[in-house]
């Protein structure tokens, strides 16, 4: 097991070396209501950059105060609404309803417009994340659609839904997976990472800890150089746990 250091975990290996640090560290969500209420943790005064991760946050919109259309271009964007319904709109194209637990991964090699318009007299709450498409990845943009079902509960007191990734039927070009985890009893649910890739846990709802460091709502740990962590949570924890491929410094 590893020996925690502050926010770094020295992976020891029995009669061998030690191995590569494990970086977690905990960074809270700058709050912004220009047109939405937003809340994002990446980027942020404190956190400006995390490649390949371009942006992550949970926004709420209404009526009267709807997302914008807005242009991506050389990423893959993911949209997951948490609570209430939206139409979602791909430059002309007609809109999509969206409920809860609808998942959109838009591909976006080349310029695309999308909105988000919540349903009539309804207000929409969703998981945003943008990561930036490695080099020649895709051609051609795509938009897939799921509908992210609850698994039953898992031995370690969890409830899973699989967003995007191998169980999910929604594939990233980008090497994304992403999972929304909740604890519905007490415990400690160890989920693999890999040490070539970056991820971030975000609380959607808390608190709880991720490998010995405490998170709660509109905080998120990211995590890098580990093979996995330990989420210790009690009901009503929940998390957005994603993924993607970052080569660790030589």
């Amino acid at each position: 097991m590893p020996r925690l250091f502050g926010r770094f975990a020295l992976s020891v290996h029995p009669g061998g070396p030690p191995g590569p640090l494990m970086s977690v560290r905990v960074v809270r969500a700058e709050i912004g209501s220009k047109d939405v209420t937003t809340r994002t943790v990446v980027p942020t005064v404190a956190q400006p950059r995390w490649p390949p991760l371009q942006r992550v946050a949970e926004t709420i919109a209404t009526p009267r105060r709807p997302f914008p259309p807005h242009r991506h271009e050389g990423v893959e964007v993911l949209n997951y609404v948490i609570e209430g319904s939206a139409y979602y709109s791909v430059d002309r194209n007609p809109p999509e309803p969206l409920l809860p637990g609808s998942t959109k991964l838009l591909t976006a090699p080349t310029s695309v417009s999308h909105a988000v318009n919540p349903a009539e007299g309804r207000t929409v709450r969703w998981f945003a994340l943008v990561v930036t498409l490695p080099a020649g990845a895709a051609t051609v943009p795509r938009l897939q659609s799921g509908q992210a079902e609850a698994t039953e509960m898992q031995p370690d007191g969890t409830v899973l839904r699989h967003l995007v990734g191998p169980r999910s039927g929604v594939t990233s070009a980008a090497g994304l997976e992403c999972d929304a985890i909740e604890f519905r009893q007490a415990g400690t649910a160890f989920r693999k990472v890999g040490h070539d890739r970056r991820a971030v846990v975000y609380a959607l709802s808390g608190p709880g800890m991720v490998d010995n460091d405490a998170l709660d709502a509109g905080e998120a740990a990211l995590v890098e150089d580990a093979a996995g962590i330990a989420l210790q949570g009690e009901p009503g924890f929940h998390v957005i746990l994603s993924s993607v491929p970052w080569p660790s410094p030589p």
